[in-house]
């Protein structure tokens, strides 16, 4: 998303935030971890071919301009920074290798991805890398995008991605083309710009007092509900702040098709789900740990989206946020279900998704956001879930299996829930705190006792 009215690819306000934010324990970067088949990326040896691999991924950034785009401050007066291309740009940056540890599994998989998303991506070139990882077993590799959350969302860093990828396995490379780096713009043009867009956006509202007026009000009301939230999520456990960079991953697939008729089968909707599966996992650790449930109501922060349809694959940050009750204390699956539709529909009629976004960017603009994300108490977790494509994806020929979306701990958040669906599969991945969390097991096996309750009901109900 562009700054209003610019004639240059300016970061926005979320954008600069998720810069402002990012500390060494809690990168601000997101990923999807891959597990394809090897065969069509390997050499007539069998080992791995990274040359290859960077040549062809290489031609297919001219779909993708952003990922030879570096951020570019601006002197005082010229506005936001914007992107421009990276005049040092070489693939080798960006196109790595890694072998995992044996036995090459799914957990040597995990613990390689949390240690590879440990540093922060370097700021003097294009935000992203991508790792291909050897030693998996059943011949096949995993493939790691780590992207910066600056780039993109996570409806804009899908269709990033996949635009390096194909829908056909023998698809042909785009025509090779030779790329010339664009110099940046000089700081007389960026200060031209930003007093033009400033203008512009003065003109217009002075044009439209009403509509001013209204959404002055609006703010004044939006800000009494935030502050009345200000404390809304409980006491618990779940937000212990520790600094340090170890991580947990565990992954939890689900069948899409079947989520989909059990959310029909109750009314609700497939995020729905993934909500109650996910309250219901977090309440077995809560009790595992000893802590009252009864009546408990956990706030979870969760994204949503803001995009128009045709702009779904541009880059940049449009997502705004919502804050929804999840009825942790409810010992019913099914009821479970629907208290989490019916909070979720609260949320939206009664939450502006942009305003809680805009407030943690005027906090990182104006440097309180970080000791806010710390001491907040508005939320308990974080849930994200992200619709992905239901048609195979391929990397230069090779299928890929699965995608496992990744995102790390912010402030006192310290545990977080990303759910994407591809090819038929719904698939939640918790990342949290290692030393906040080491019982994390207990909840997934919560979490996937809550989703066999759900469908239980789901089958009863077509008897």
């Amino acid at each position: 998303m562009h700054t209003l009215h610019s004639r240059y690819p300016r970061l926005s306000l979320i954008d600069r935030s998720t810069l402002k934010v990012e500390r060494s324990e809690t990168p601000a970067h997101i990923a999807g971890l891959c597990v394809v088949k090897a065969e069509p990326l390997l050499d007539t040896t069998g080992a791995l071919d990274l040359e290859m691999i960077k040549r062809r991924l290489e031609r297919r950034l001219v779909r993708v301009p952003r990922l030879r785009q570096v951020v570019h401050p601006t002197p005082p007066l010229c506005g936001p920074p914007l992107w421009v291309d990276d005049l040092q740009f070489s693939i080798d940056r960006h196109i790595l290798t890694a072998q995992l540890a044996p036995p090459g599994d799914e957990a040597s998989l995990l613990t390689t991805a949390e240690l590879l998303l440990r540093p922060l991506l370097d700021r003097s070139h294009p935000l992203w890398e991508v790792w291909f990882l050897t030693n998996l077993d059943d011949s096949q590799l995993g493939m790691l995008f780590k992207i910066h959350h600056a780039v993109a969302d996570g409806v804009a860093a899908v269709a990033l991605i996949m635009s390096l990828l194909d829908v056909a396995p023998d698809a042909p490379d785009p025509p090779a083309v030779v790329w010339t780096p664009a110099p940046a713009p000089s700081s007389r043009a960026l200060f031209r710009d930003n007093v033009g867009s400033r203008l512009v956006s003065i003109r217009s509202r002075l044009a439209h007092p009403v509509q001013v007026a209204h959404c002055l009000g609006s703010t004044l009301t939006d800000s009494a509900r935030f502050l009345r939230r200000w404390n809304a999520a409980p006491r618990t456990s779940l937000n212990t702040i520790h600094r340090g960079e170890g991580r947990i991953i565990r992954a939890l697939p689900l069948d899409l098709e079947t989520a989909r008729a059990g959310a029909h089968a109750h009314h609700a909707t497939i995020n729905d789900v993934v909500l109650s599966v996910v309250s219901g996992g977090v309440r077995d650790l809560l009790i595992a740990r000893g802590e009252p449930v009864a009546g408990l109501d956990l706030m979870a922060l969760v994204p949503a989206m803001l995009r128009a349809e045709q702009t779904a694959g541009q880059p940049g940050n449009a997502a705004g946020m919502l804050l929804v009750q999840l009825p942790v204390g409810e010992t019913d699956a099914v009821r479970r279900l629907t208290r989490v539709g019916t909070a979720t529909r609260i949320a939206k009629a009664k939450q502006h998704p942009r305003y809680l976004s805009g407030l943690l960017g005027i906090g990182a603009a104006i440097g309180v956001a970080w000791p806010v994300l710390t001491r907040q108490r508005m939320a308990n977790i974080f849930v994200t879930n992200v619709p992905g494509p239901q048609v195979p994806l391929y990397v230069l020929g090779a299928r890929i299996e699965e995608v496992l979306p990744i995102i790390g701990p912010a402030g006192n958040v310290m545990l977080m829930f990303a759910a994407l669906s591809y090819c038929g599969r719904l698939t939640i991945v918790l990342t949290a705190s290692a030393a906040v969390f080491p019982d994390l097991d207990v909840l997934v096996a919560g979490m996937r006792r809550s989703w066999g309750e759900l469908m239980a009901s789901e089958a009863s109900l077509q008897e």
